[in-house]
């Protein structure tokens, strides 16, 4: 049915028959999307003499809840200076704009067509017939005349390339109902809530593996930093020079987030109102605060790909924060990296997001590895550990602890915490939000400060001189080296028990079932492996496994990594067609 909004569907189980009737209940009175496009135009210039007149002058910031205040203020005057600078044109339908030759040869043919019905004269049937081939034929010269242009204005300089490629290759996504605890539901607001059960179920802290013994250690030393934490000195403040050069770094296509206040509209702001958010941005880090206005985050549901699109586990969520409150992360971002740099605290080995290092220096510091091995005639072992949900469930208070125990400044450490503590989300479908969530655990997606968080929390991870760790975030590989088979195993087991303890103690889980083992040899051997053991579970060895988007098979010929992606250029090449003519 057309022009219904989605309803609910209930099967009736009432008849004895297997086949049973399905009950819809369709809300007629609901406000469906037009099929007309609106588009905002802002008038930056009134824009910006709004906001020079609105922003307040000097207002008092001495407590957390005035700082709230000044926030909510410096929102509203924007959102306020957007509204009434913006117009709003209206682009009706999807339609092509057909020349008016053709209009009108249209506006003949429906004459005719009308004659016809009501005299029944057989040429005004012929004529309408041969006007309708002749709209046919122009239609589509029009057609075929308008491709060559946009073919013809493409540039491979700029983004239009790009777009086109994007467009034609991009897949139509079909609408499916979501399937909840309680069942599956058919409305945005049904969906969005199912949604918001499943990522709050993921935002929480793994229950296992876990050390009660050493939780209760790290909670009570918590507790007793923050009650013993003298008043500590003042952080370096930042100019208003500084939050300028923030601005001009920030990308104007990012989303919007709760708030309402895009990118473009920070990068417009007049002198006092910079100044202004300067000294919101210095007063919360005098008193140590990370405002709450800006831990809550609108979260988009993608597909993943070739999964059931029924099940919200099968969804990838994309976390809109809000864009003021992103440029403060970047203050607190450079503050811990400076502290991590002079302190030699991210180790060497982990090549993620960080300056000068790269996914593919990891992937060759991997390779290189094993074709030392096999230069000197040496085995190559490797284990390929899949940790689980890593950044949605970092343990709060581990990170905390090891921000302490690596003498981060004091009031680093307690807005990281206030940072990290009481974040909400709702999830956004069809302009519908979900109810409120709790964020239990974890880092923010889309946080600037995440990655390095990550990074601290997993600095520790286990070392041993006969074993080279491969860590990009959470993608890990170990990796040893022996003129036999029997002290690569038991070197890898060795390793693989320390993890495992330190996976206990620090609460991260690793999945088990997509966690690979493999040896890297010249030659064949019938000869058995013995199989590792890891979290209680046997780990056989593999032919090939995937790191990094690498396919590394045993011989490490790259064989099947270039089969995939020959297989994935080629069905790339198929959906372009039309572009490549």
């Amino acid at each position: 049915m057309k022009n219904f909004s989605t309803g609910n569907a209930t099967s009736i189980n009432d008849l004895s028959s297997d086949h049973n009737p399905v009950a819809f209940d369709i809300n007629i009175n609901s406000n469906l999307s037009s099929s007309s496009k609106n588009i905002n135009i802002t008038n930056w210039k009134t824009f910006c003499e709004l906001i020079h007149n609105s922003i307040p002058g000097n207002p008092k910031m001495d407590t957390e809840a005035e700082i709230d205040e000044a926030i909510q203020n410096f929102t509203c005057c924007i959102t306020s200076a957007i509204n009434l600078s913006t117009r709003t044109k209206v682009i009706s339908g999807p339609f092509r704009q057909l020349p008016k030759e053709i209009l009108s040869k249209i506006k003949i043919k429906n004459r005719l067509r009308k004659l016809y019905q009501t005299t029944f004269f057989p040429s005004y049937k012929s004529k309408a017939y041969k006007l309708q081939k002749e709209i046919q034929k122009d239609i589509e010269t029009y057609d075929n005349n308008r491709w060559k242009e946009t073919i013809m204005d493409i540039n491979p300089e700029d983004n239009t390339l790009y777009e086109m490629n994007r467009k034609l290759s991009k897949k139509f996504i079909p609408t499916t109902p979501i399937l909840d605890t309680d069942g599956f539901k058919y409305t945005p607001l049904g969906k969005a809530n199912a949604f918001k059960h499943s990522l709050e179920n993921s935002f929480q802290e793994n229950p296992e593996p876990y050390c009660n013994l050493h939780i209760n250690e790290v909670n009570n030393s918590i507790n007793s930093y923050f009650n013993n934490l003298a008043t500590s000195s003042t952080p370096d403040l930042i100019s208003s020079q500084e939050v300028i050069n923030l601005i001009k770094k920030i990308n104007l296509r990012k989303a919007t987030g709760s708030d309402g206040v895009p990118n473009k509209a920070i990068r417009m702001l007049t002198l006092n109102a910079v100044t202004h958010l300067t000294k919101i941005f210095n007063k919360c880090l005098i008193l140590q605060h990370f405002p709450d206005a800006w831990k809550i985050a609108h979260v988009l549901m993608f597909p993943k790909p070739n999964q059931n699109r029924k099940h919200p586990g099968s969804y990838r969520p994309i976390s809109l924060l809000i864009n003021i409150g992103k440029l403060y992360e970047k203050i607190l971002l450079k503050r811990l990296n400076d502290h991590c740099y002079s302190n030699n605290i991210i180790p060497d080995e982990q090549f993620g997001f960080r300056d000068k290092y790269s996914c593919t220096h990891q992937l060759l510091r991997v390779t290189n590895k094993i074709v030392e091995g096999f230069n000197i005639k040496h085995y190559t072992g490797g284990v390929f550990l899949d940790v689980s949900k890593a950044c949605d469930r970092m343990w709060h208070n581990g990170l905390i602890v090891k921000l302490i125990n690596y003498q981060f400044p004091d009031y680093l450490i307690k807005i990281i915490q206030r940072f990290l503590s009481n974040r909400k989300f709702q999830v956004k479908i069809n302009q519908v939000l979900s109810s409120v969530g709790n964020i239990q655990a974890g880092t923010p997606q889309g946080s600037s400060l995440s990655p390095t968080l990550y990074n601290i929390f997993n600095s520790d991870f286990p070392r041993n001189d006969k074993v080279l760790n491969c860590l990009f975030a959470d993608d890990s590989a170990i990796l040893t080296q022996g003129s036999n088979t029997r002290f690569i195993i038991k070197t890898l087991q060795s390793q693989l028990e320390c993890i495992e303890y330190w996976c206990t103690k620090w609460r991260v889980a690793i999945n088990t079932d997509k966690t690979k083992a493999i040896l890297f040899r010249k030659g064949l051997s019938w000869k058995v492996l013995k199989t590792l053991s890891f979290m209680e579970e046997d780990l056989p060895w593999e032919n090939q496994v995937k790191y990094l988007g690498l396919i590394l098979d045993s011989k490490l010929s790259f064989r099947q990594h270039a089969k995939y992606n020959s297989d994935k250029f080629w069905n790339k090449v198929h959906m372009i067609i039309p572009l490549i003519g």
